[in-house]
Order: C-alpha cells, then sequence, then structure tokens
C-alpha cells in the first residue's frame, strides 16, 4: 500500500520532524546538522508512491546495506506508514477544530473574553474595589 505525500506541504514538514529523531533512535543518523539526506530520500519516497515494502526493501538494500533477516527496515517502513496515517489524522482534525482564539471554554465564553475577564479582575483587586 502507497500514500500519497507532496513536498513542501505541512504533511512533509511534519513528517521530515518525525523521521529524523527516529533515524537517530534506530542508529540510522547521528543527529547532525547535516544528516538530513536520508530523511529527505524516505520523504521522496513517499511522494513517489512507494509502498511499504518497496521502502523497507531500498532502505535494507541499497541505502544502509542491511542483512536481508535484520527486521529493522521493516519495523521502520511499518512506523513510517503509521505515522503518515497519524498526521494525516491529526491535520484533517486540526483543521475542523476552531483556533485558539476561537475555542470555548466550557461556561460558552470564548478564550479571548475569559482571559479579558481574568485580567479586569486583576486590575480591580488591586484597588480594592473588586469583590473577591
Amino acid at each position: 500500500m502507497s500514500v500519497e505525500v507532496s513536498l513542501e506541504t505541512p504533511l512533509a514538514e511534519a513528517l521530515n520532524a518525525a523521521i529524523q529523531p527516529k533515524l537517530v533512535e534506530v542508529g540510522w543518523s547521528t543527529g547532525g546538522v547535516d544528516d538530513s539526506a536520508l530523511s529527505e530520500y524516505i520523504i521522496l519516497m513517499l511522494v513517489n508512491g512507494k509502498t511499504q515494502d518497496q521502502i523497507a526493501a531500498e532502505l535494507s538494500g541499497d541505502l544502509l546495506n542491511l542483512g536481508p533477516d535484520d527486521p529493522g527496515a521493516r519495523e521502520f517502513s511499518q512506523w513510517l506508514f503509521q505515522q503518515v496515517e497519524y498526521l494525516r489524522s491529526v491535520e484533517q482534525s486540526s483543521a475542523s477544530l476552531p483556533s485558539q482564539a476561537d475555542r470555548v471554554d466550557g461556561f460558552g465564553q470564548s478564550s479571548a473574553t475569559v482571559s479579558g475577564q481574568d485580567a479586569e479582575m486583576g486590575d480591580s483587586g488591586e484597588n480594592g474595589d473588586g469583590n473577591v
């Protein structure tokens, strides 16, 4: 199964941010500034429509020279496709969620209104005129 990923999108950026620490975790990268080539190549494989098995095979063979019995590339590829699905669901759900300014507290008031009231209460308390 392949997934649809496009370059220079929020999904691709989020994937890159997730892939780089994972590469360090599995020992395929040092985490240095110049270590982004492998994560970029992995994203390009997704953009080009490679399947989970194709990515695992390419990682274990040509790119990392892992043995044919090494489960690392297969496990990474499974993790990668799980991340794509997770990040896509987060991206879709965040598009339907209200923005920070539009969020409503438990009392039906927007966050901006609640913040303004808190500031006013603090000001009146300083003068000693406010009801506590």
